[in-house]
């Protein structure tokens, strides 16, 4: 009893001891700081540590789900244009600076006929035909008929069906003759292309050809008056092709 009591005492003595030296409240407000702030710094630390969990775990699934479907994936195809493609590109007709416009027009329109007649795409068949039949006088569409029949060996129907195309490059245009007939001035245009046969990717050396085209043109008219233009006037009388 009197060791435990002596003992009790001595404690007793120090606590006061430490009391009046300020220790036993410096060590206190270490004990209470030790308790208060040391578990806000360790969940600090775990909550770093769940957050750079969870972007390896959804790294991981990304990188997992990219390994799925292990089938062979299947494109899917569609049509689309190229709008740089449709946008209009004006260019000039004249040949030269000063040159008056109707020749201009002239060549042009003769051009494009030739084009229309002489291309083939199974695809752009009756188009250009219909074209062909609007710019073409009775006697000149008639002879594009009895051509262009299947029964006729070199009718392009017969000779390229679906699976060929036909296309055409202008080399030359010249204009070799002008009269007056019935009051229409009946023009004659002497053109020369080469063409090139393609079937799927096969392309065929291309093979020079001379067109002897006459047809009928009222030029533009413009009233400095009124200010009014007549349209011009384009019809085909003849057409005549030969290999060169």
């Amino acid at each position: 009893m009197n060791s435990n009591s002596d003992q009790t005492t001595e404690e007793y003595i120090e606590i006061a001891e430490k009391v009046r030296s300020g220790e036993y409240f410096r060590d206190a407000r270490a004990m209470a700081d030790l308790d208060m702030h040391d578990p806000m710094s360790e969940r600090y630390v775990y909550i770093f540590i769940t957050i750079f969990s969870l972007i390896i775990t959804f790294v991981a699934i990304i990188a997992w789900q990219g390994l799925y479907p292990l089938r062979p994936r299947i494109p899917f195809i569609f049509a689309t244009n190229d709008i740089a493609e449709d946008y209009p590109q004006i260019r000039s007709l004249l040949n030269y600076i000063g040159e008056k416009p109707d020749p201009a027009i002239r060549r042009f329109l003769a051009e494009h006929y030739v084009r229309i007649r002489e291309d083939y795409d199974a695809a752009l068949f009756d188009r250009n035909h219909n074209a062909v039949q609007s710019l073409s006088g009775e006697a000149a569409f008639n002879e594009y008929e009895k051509f262009i029949l299947p029964l006729n060996p070199e009718s392009p129907i017969s000779l390229y069906q679906r699976h060929t195309t036909r296309k055409i490059s202008i080399i030359s245009t010249v204009e070799t003759g002008a009269g007056n007939q019935s009051g229409d001035n009946e023009y004659r245009i002497s053109i020369i292309f080469d063409a090139v046969l393609q079937q799927g990717e096969q392309k065929k050396p291309p093979t020079r050809h001379q067109v002897d085209i006459a047809f009928k043109y009222k030029d533009i008219k413009l009233d400095t008056t009124t200010g009014t233009i007549e349209p011009y006037g384009f019809i085909v009388t003849s057409y005549n092709t030969k290999n060169l």
